[in-house]
């Protein structure tokens, strides 16, 4: 999705912000992993990814990291509970057909989850569909929806009326179009979102 991938700079560097100092991270379709290298990099994090592309999952291992080739919908078990300080949904959960079966998943192998996904409450989507009467396509949504590979139409407000029913606390939050942040309006000028969670309960 090469217009997601524009924001990537950005993206990678809330992150890499938002990461802690040295301890273990799980990037969920991870692809060529490029951003568990950074965090190993900048943050000294051991990282761990799981891809579905097989072309992807061999060049993230020949980065040196260490890929599971798999489909994150098939489950974690093979993971203990909190054996990771970080868990990253990177453009990726609008993709799985059970996103709160993920989710949860991710919260217990995971003590923090960052999410990060397409806002389809950006005003091109809300203009095209509203008043074009169309399925949005944007720089974000570059798919006619006979192609699109995304299951679920995520927007900021959605996401956090979804955090809030679910008991799970935002302790950052972060836009972003074109690959510099948004500050002003985020629900109708960002492209991506992105949030740092954790359970209420901890």
């Amino acid at each position: 999705m090469p217009e997601l991938r524009d924001n990537h700079p950005e993206i990678y560097r809330w992150i890499v912000a938002h990461a802690p100092e040295k301890g273990k991270a799980l990037d969920i379709g991870c692809g060529d992993g490029e951003l568990l290298a950074l965090l190993g990099k900048e943050k000294r994090m051991e990282g761990t990814g799981i891809e579905l592309s097989q072309d992807s999952a061999i060049l993230a291992i020949q980065r040196g990291l260490t890929v599971h080739h798999g489909n994150v919908e098939e489950g974690l078990d093979h993971y203990s509970d909190q054996c990771f300080d970080l868990v990253i949904l990177s453009l990726s959960l609008q993709e799985t057909r059970r996103p709160l079966e993920v989710l949860l998943e991710c919260f217990r192998v995971g003590r923090q989850v960052i999410v990060v996904f397409p806002n389809f409450g950006h005003w091109r989507a809300r203009w095209q569909l509203g008043v074009l009467g169309r399925a949005p396509m944007t720089r974000t949504l570059p798919f006619p929806w006979y192609e699109s590979p995304n299951y679920h139409y995520i927007t900021v407000a959605d996401w956090e009326d979804f955090c809030r029913k679910e008991r799970w606390q935002i302790l950052a939050m972060g836009f972003a179009a074109t690959a510099r942040p948004v500050r002003w309006f985020p629900r109708w000028r960002s492209e991506v979102a992105m949030y740092l969670l954790e359970p209420l309960s901890r």
